[in-house]
């Protein structure tokens, strides 16, 4: 993966149909990650790390207050510092972080179109999880984004190769 993200197509070859595929079979798939969000969870894990090493080692008094906040800050922006999109003949899933979760999960049958659309911070109100106008995006990166439409509502992800994973996703809506 690149300092970008980048997205990484499994599956059909990018026609957008589901062709005998089994239950589960990853059709496409792809992640992106912000390096700035994990070098922010790195920098608070490292002021953690000290406080409990000065706090144990006696130098100085408890440093629980310092190392708690630090502590929720570093595990919190980890959680959110990275997303993975995968459409199976199930339907589409977002995960987020190294564990994936939590994770956002929609049924092929709930899903009406898909489209890959542009977009950058300043539309959808910044970095992060946002809800706007556009509906909810997740934003680690100006740029391409996977946009759903399921039950009256957009979603949109930003990920690289988001028009063949909008046509993967279409593909399997069609095959539904």
């Amino acid at each position: 993966m690149n300092g970008n993200g980048s997205g990484d197509g499994v599956g059909d070859g990018g026609t957008g149909t589901t062709g005998g595929a089994c239950e589960g079979e990853v059709l496409w798939a792809a992640r992106t990650a912000s390096p700035g969000l994990h070098a922010l969870a790195a920098v608070a894990g490292a002021v953690v790390l000290v406080a409990l090493a000065l706090t144990l080692g006696g130098a100085t008094a408890p440093l629980w207050a310092l190392a708690i906040p630090f502590a929720v800050v570093a595990v919190t922006t980890l959680c959110c510092a990275s997303v993975q999109v995968v459409v199976t003949v199930d339907g589409l899933k977002v995960a987020f972080g190294p564990l994936g979760l939590p994770a956002r999960r929609w049924r092929a049958a709930d899903i009406e179109s898909a489209h890959a659309e542009h977009r950058r911070p300043s539309q959808v109100g910044g970095w992060g999880y946002r809800l706007s106008g556009l509906g909810t995006t997740v934003m680690l990166r100006a740029g391409e984004c996977l946009v759903i439409r399921a039950r009256g509502k957009d979603f949109a992800v930003s990920v690289d190769d988001a028009e063949r994973g909008a046509a993967v996703v279409n593909g399997l809506r069609e095959g539904a």
